[in-house]
């Protein structure tokens, strides 16, 4: 898509100088750029802690990914679990990553892999390898830009889980479990990402609704009623604690299956030399 203030420059040259389209911009773009002209970005502000709702980037609607599992097959210990995506380049980087100032994956655009307990598994192959452990062995995962946004459209992410007894594994896909996830801010970030930190989070088999997401930051909270990214910025350097909460419009907590992973702590470094 063409950048949204030419386009908008375009579409008043076209609605006053002339009724002929004359730039080749079809109707739909049109239809697109105005939408996205008349909506502001959701902004709070509360406790020096700004969020500004990030809106500047492709949907990737049409792109898919799931598990290949027709074939597969699964024991206690170190397996490959393999998987197909579909209008979806992995290890590519994303067009745009420079532009929004964002941290980068180094190894490009990756599929996301969550389990209940431990940390984020960027994935920029068609497998990943787990430890499967005797019982239940639950995944999320998600298509992920190389500025790590995920993909939030339903079938660019699968749920899983694989069971396993004594007599064997056995696996179960798409499942209908809620999860709720927080994907970003992770690990540490360089003294030049400060102004700006990437917030993101995961909403599978759920929706907001008439809720609202309950996001705490270093004990300040803040309510969201959209399932959006957000940039963070008004932090200090150091150690702090995010963590996210569905809940109903009631204040009713939404339980999902990875409680473990709606907090993260990541930190924000003084000093250059350190990595992500």
């Amino acid at each position: 898509m063409k950048n949204l203030g030419t386009l908008i420059t375009v579409l008043v040259c076209l609605v006053s100088c002339s009724s002929n389209n004359e730039d080749g911009i079809s109707q739909k773009e049109i239809e697109k750029v105005l939408a996205g002209a008349n909506y502001n970005p959701i902004i709070v502000e509360r406790g020096g802690i700004k969020l500004v709702e990030f809106t500047d980037f492709p949907k990737f609607a049409d792109v898919t990914t799931n598990i290949a599992s027709q074939n597969q097959t699964f024991k206690l210990g170190i397996n490959k679990i393999e998987f197909n995506n579909k209008f979806f380049n992995l290890g590519e980087k994303t067009s745009e990553e420079k532009l929004h100032g964002a941290r980068l994956n180094e190894g490009g655009q990756y599929l996301g892999v969550i389990k209940p307990k431990g940390g984020l598994k960027k994935v920029i192959s068609g497998q990943f390898e787990t430890d499967i452990e005797r019982g239940e062995n639950l995944y999320l995962c998600y298509l992920s830009r190389s500025y790590d946004l995920s993909i939030k459209n339903s079938n660019a992410s699968f749920l899983f889980k694989i069971k396993a007894e004594k007599n064997g594994c056995f696996s179960e896909t798409y499942l209908s479990d809620t999860v709720i996830a927080l994907l970003q801010p992770r690990g540490s970030f360089k003294i030049n990402y400060k102004k700006k930190i990437l917030l993101d989070f995961y909403l599978k088999n759920v929706k907001i609704g008439d809720g609202y997401i309950s996001l705490v930051i270093d004990n300040i909270e803040f309510k969201l009623s959209k399932w959006a990214p957000f940039w963070i910025s008004g932090l200090k350097f150091g150690k702090h604690t995010v963590s996210i909460e569905l809940k109903d419009k009631d204040g009713k907590s939404i339980k999902g299956i990875m409680p473990n992973q709606q907090v993260s702590t990541f930190t924000i470094n003084e000093l250059d030399f350190f990595g992500q």
